[in-house]
């Protein structure tokens, strides 16, 4: 590793470990309510590990009612010299912005509710499970269903995804969908792992492309209860070259109320499929 890098590494190590955050899980309820953790991450941070780590444990307890968007962006979202990979990407570029910088890593922001955030809706992972289970027990009032079609030897992505209201809503509502990967090999800095990085260290949950806007695209409402909205999506997967494998990636789509006046929405439902 290189010395600039080596310090580097050693300024993110102080910074982000100023506030370290007390896990404590929260029994799910049972309820159509799914929620997601949109988390903010970088390779050189190395509190993160820890975070996915408490995320994972979270997605144990929920199962198919929480969906993970690990988006690399921020001031941790720098390459080791010997990095393979880039896991930046315009769309978590634009995220960040829209979500706000983190004061610290690990962050989250859970389904776009303020609910307890240090700084705008960005939550520090001690946070997560208590602002999960609150969200996970309201009632759904939105119904999401995707349609996937990939052809394996064109690497082309259909999805058709369906949005439809289970009552009545008197705004309008953004729909973004976006693409992830698991199972990218690639070194991270971790403060628990021996000289503070695994070198083969396993990326899960990963964005790697929005097929919408970063603000979702447009539902015009006013809403009115299972009148439906269909909308049909095409991506072209890059070619393999140690990542972008088809079976490691999944669509995740999510509907959100119109901006408020910070130009944010709560996000009302999601859903997650895998392209294989």
């Amino acid at each position: 590793m290189k010395r600039s890098t080596i310090a580097l590494v050693l300024i993110l190590l102080f910074a982000c470990s100023k506030k370290q955050p007390e896990y404590q899980l929260v029994k799910p309820s049972a309820g159509d309510r799914v929620v997601l953790v949109e988390e903010f991450s970088g390779a050189l941070c190395p509190n993160c590990p820890q975070g996915t780590a408490e995320l994972e444990s979270l997605k144990e307890l929920y199962g198919d009612q929480l969906v993970i968007l690990t988006i690399h962006a921020g001031d941790f979202a720098f390459q080791f010299s010997d990095s393979k990979y880039d896991f930046t990407t315009p769309g978590g570029n634009e995220l960040i912005d829209l979500l706000g910088n983190p004061l610290g890593y690990p962050s989250g922001v859970v389904n776009r509710k303020r609910e307890g955030a240090q700084d705008g809706y960005q939550q520090f992972a001690s946070r997560w499970s208590s602002s999960i289970a609150n969200s996970v027990s309201d009632s759904a009032i939105i119904g999401i269903e995707q349609e996937i079609r990939y052809n394996s030897d064109t690497r082309k992505l259909e999805v058709d995804v369906t949005v439809l209201p289970l009552e009545d809503i008197n705004t309008s509502l953004r729909l973004t969908v976006a693409l992830k990967e698991d199972e990218i090999i690639d070194p991270q800095a971790d403060r628990a792992a021996a000289g503070g990085v695994v070198t083969e260290y396993v990326h899960k949950d990963v964005l790697r492309a929005l097929l919408t806007p970063s603000e979702g695209d447009l539902l015009s409402g006013p809403i009115t209860a299972f009148a439906g909205f269909t909308k049909t999506y095409q991506f072209d997967l890059p070619t393999e070259d140690g990542w972008w494998k088809a079976e490691n990636c999944q669509v995740v789509s999510f509907v959100s109320r119109e901006a408020d006046a910070e130009g944010v929405g709560e996000i009302l439902q999601a859903t997650e499929a895998a392209i294989l």
